[in-house]
């Protein structure tokens, strides 16, 4: 009856030590949103590369590192985990005119990381394009005040205008708590 007994209890500790720490877990992730505007110029030709930066994006983390009870130094790791882009102009423009992308973060304190791409962007692509992120840890950048976004694109059509697009992304923060 004692062995029944010690068995339930540790039992009880297990399991309840697990809840505890998946909550803790939860408790300690969060998510950073973030959006940035920015202009594609025109393009004269069919597999031209586009290089072209956004302006700075501030991050706001410490604010949302407070509302989350933990600190910049308490981040353990920051992952991107949405990026969505969405054409705002010239109005019926879709992504078919561009090939590939791919988007790096930039500061000056940790230069440039991949963070999102795609390849072989269709023919019949709308005006929204959802990136496939990288894994790539982006606390350091996350934890300053501001980043920017530094576009790669191979072009597959011709436009004669700008695009304007605007960009919407979802970092993934884990922390631990104060």
């Amino acid at each position: 009856m004692r062995n029944i007994f010690l068995i339930s209890i540790t039992a009880f500790l297990f399991f309840s030590s697990c809840d505890i720490q998946e909550k803790l877990d939860k408790i300690a992730t969060f998510d950073i949103r973030n959006s940035a505007e920015f202009t594609v110029p025109s393009a004269s030709g069919i597999n031209i590369p586009l290089d072209f930066p956004t302006p700075d994006i501030n991050t706001s983390s410490e604010q949302s590192f407070e509302n989350n009870n933990t600190s910049a130094n308490l981040v353990e790791n920051v992952n991107l985990t949405d990026l969505k882009l969405t054409i705002t102009s010239p109005d019926g423009r879709t992504f078919s005119f561009l090939k590939s992308l791919e988007i790096y973060i930039h500061n000056n304190s940790e230069g440039s990381t991949l963070i999102a791409e795609i390849q072989d962007i269709p023919d019949n692509v709308g005006s929204v394009l959802d990136l496939q992120t990288t894994e790539a840890n982006l606390d350091e950048y996350i934890k300053e005040d501001s980043y920017s976004l530094q576009f790669e694109a191979v072009t597959d059509e011709t436009t004669n205008s700008e695009t304007d697009i605007s960009a919407e992304m979802i970092f993934e923060v884990k922390a631990k708590i104060l």
